[in-house]
């Protein structure tokens, strides 16, 4: 079970347009996953989402969040973690047209963004102490 080495992690969470699958838990104790645009830098995942959002209020009431980033097509690859949300703001206005067109495109990208722009956000952050990567094929030994 190869791991991603660190370069190829950054260019896996930097330079494709993977989406998220968020881990929340909902108040009756169940898991509530969404797939969600993020940035990532030097270790740090940063999402925003909607105020009204079900999974914006499971992170106010219970921070613990899990996450998957996987490529959908082979040779398959995937990084994993687990953190707690930090809320790094409640209504947030930054600038965010790059996220818009990694994953939309140059052209639909900015028509959402300027349609949608003036919209306040809730910039949640993740710092993930580990992050697991596996690269497509193979078995580790402990499956044999």
């Amino acid at each position: 079970m190869p791991k991603l080495s660190e370069n190829d992690m950054n260019d896996f969470l930097i330079n494709h347009d993977y989406v998220m699958k968020l881990a929340t838990l909902s108040s009756d104790g169940y898991p509530y996953v969404v797939p969600i645009w993020y940035f990532y830098e030097k270790g740090v995942f940063s999402i925003l989402g909607r105020p009204n959002n079900k999974w914006v209020s499971n992170i106010y009431e219970n921070p613990k969040v899990s996450a998957c980033i996987d490529s959908p097509n082979p040779p398959y690859a995937r990084v994993t973690f687990k953190a707690d949300a930090e809320i790094a703001d409640r209504e947030w206005f930054g600038e965010w047209e790059s996220l818009a067109h990694r994953y939309l495109g140059e052209e639909n990208g900015h028509k959402y963004y300027e349609e949608t722009k003036d919209v306040p956000r809730v910039l949640i952050r993740f710092h993930p102490s580990k992050l697991i990567s596996w690269n497509g094929g193979g078995w580790h030994p402990r499956y044999k």
